[in-house]
């Protein structure tokens, strides 16, 4: 059950991570704002939960999208959008 969680959470932050890069590629904002938004959610219940999501699920990193503060991600002092 642990594992479909887990599973569950890495498919939907790719989905959202995909979601994000068509939108940002088409100059689609309110796409992009949502799709960030997926995105930022399931790495958040991803965090909670030690899941690990792998490499290009991260915000703030020229996605264009905001930055979770707690992400570590993140440089203290640094303004991420």
């Amino acid at each position: 059950m642990v594992e479909a969680f887990a599973a569950a959470i890495r498919r939907r932050a790719g989905e959202a991570a995909d979601a994000l890069r068509t939108a940002e590629r088409d100059g689609d904002a309110e796409a992009a704002l949502a799709a960030a938004g997926a995105l930022d959610e399931m790495l958040r219940m991803a965090r909670a939960h030690g899941v690990s999501t792998g490499p290009g699920h991260e915000t703030g990193s020229g996605s264009g999208a905001i930055a979770d503060p707690g992400s570590p991600d993140v440089v203290a002092g640094e303004d991420a959008r």
